[in-house]
């Protein structure tokens, strides 16, 4: 593959947070043209969410950075009716739409799936609504966390027999989301170029992250099983855990699946007392192995244990942490980090397309957009906009530089 294959494909992205910018990241990497539109007075949060403090935080946004790079910038109020006499006058002129508003917005705004379909008969919409578009509960707002507890995964997390359940520590639903919108909108390009048909997906991220748990709606459904909290900790392999050692919250997860690898760790450890537990007698007595463990591991440095237990074969590897994961050897070999300039930004290590086509070799090419900075491109090169107009768009909020009454956080 000498391109890359979204190549000549133009995506019009009304997303906002995490899952749909997500989505939208993922195509634009693989060589979408994708125009993100934000309304100078209804722009994606995620700008304003932990910026570096300057005179344009919404420009200087980590997060935005992240989620938002490979995207032009577009602002459009799509209230206004010359902000969606532009924005339908773009779509006829793009392959498809993705959106994560809630289900009733696009026909609030005029520019429904109808709509659509009349500007450009054949276009692709995806629309990622938490809940989806239909049924009781299609009106409510759907967060990361809220999808977590409604698809169910919050009931296989927790510690103990205390009942308790835990969030991810992120919103892990969001970004399975953004990658099974990703592959619904190039599915439907498939099948575009095969029908000349486009499509219209409703793509409910609760129920994405409901079908995550396959395993234990089979145990449920099958067997009457409730969910065990087991935290860190197998229902065969023991011990099993994630243990403290020297320095700040550095830690080492360890998995003993076998009676040889049992015995190897004790030689590591110096404990030959216990090398002769069973696999059932070392789960009864976890509590304990884990104490044991813990006073070793308290005195080794993560990578050096590390290094050590998965040389006798033993499963074990240090737990990384945002920082310390931009510096992991393997990584670096991999060459799985860019340093991508940005204009409001110092560079900073991002990671490179998880997709790797050998001779396309996609490589991270355009920062997160500044606000606004594309609508002249946009509306005069591509939509024939008048130059002499855009002054009155910006006079009347249809178009704008800056976020209207932005703050932060």
């Amino acid at each position: 593959m000498r391109r890359l294959p979204l190549e000549g494909i133009r995506v019009v992205d009304l997303t906002m947070m995490w899952a749909g910018p997500y989505a939208t990241h993922l195509l634009g990497e693989m060589g979408a043209e994708v125009i993100k539109i934000e309304s100078p007075r209804a722009w994606d949060n995620v700008r304003t969410l932990f910026p570096i403090p300057g005179p344009e935080p919404w420009n200087a946004s980590f997060y935005f950075n992240d989620y938002n790079r490979e995207k032009k910038s577009l602002t459009l109020d799509l209230a206004q009716p010359r902000g969606r006499e532009l924005f339908l006058a773009l779509v006829s002129r793009s392959d498809a739409v993705i959106e994560n508003y809630r289900a009733d917005v696009l026909d609030r705004l005029g520019i429904g799936w109808d709509a659509l379909r009349a500007a450009r008969p054949d276009v692709i919409l995806v629309s990622m609504a938490g809940f989806g578009k239909t049924g009781a509960d299609r009106e409510l707002v759907g967060f990361g966390p809220i999808v977590e507890q409604m698809a169910g995964l919050t009931s296989l997390t927790g510690y103990g027999d205390d009942g308790v359940p835990y969030k991810t520590g992120i919103s892990y639903g969001d970004p399975v989301a953004g990658t099974a919108a990703a592959g619904a909108l190039v599915l439907a390009l498939i099948q575009r170029r095969r029908t000349g048909r486009g499509a219209c997906i409703d793509l409910a991220q609760r129920e994405v992250m409901a079908e995550m748990l396959g395993e234990a709606f089979v145990a449920a459904s099958l067997r009457g099983e409730e969910p065990v909290h087991r935290g860190n900790r197998d229902a065969r392999f023991a011990p099993q855990g994630v243990y403290p050692c020297q320095g700040k919250e550095q830690w080492l997860a360890l998995s003993v699946r076998s009676d040889a690898e049992w015995r190897a760790l004790c030689g590591v450890i110096g404990a030959p007392e216990l090398a002769g537990l069973t696999a059932a007698e070392r789960r009864v007595r976890h509590d304990e192995l884990d104490a044991a463990l813990e006073r070793w591991t308290r005195t080794q440095d993560a990578a050096a244990a590390q290094d050590a237990l998965q040389a006798r074969r033993i499963p074990a590897a240090r737990m990384l942490d945002s920082d310390s994961v931009h510096w992991d050897p393997h990584l670096l070999a991999r060459d799985a980090w860019d340093f991508l300039r940005h204009p409001r930004m110092q560079p900073y290590p991002q990671p490179v397309p998880a997709w790797r086509l050998l001779e396309a070799n996609p490589r991270p090419r355009r920062p997160a957009p500044l606000f606004g900075e594309h609508n002249r491109e946009i509306l005069c090169g591509l939509l024939g906009v008048a130059e002499a107009e855009l002054a009155e768009l910006a006079a009347a909020g249809v178009i704008g530089d800056a976020p209207v009454g932005a703050g932060v956080g």
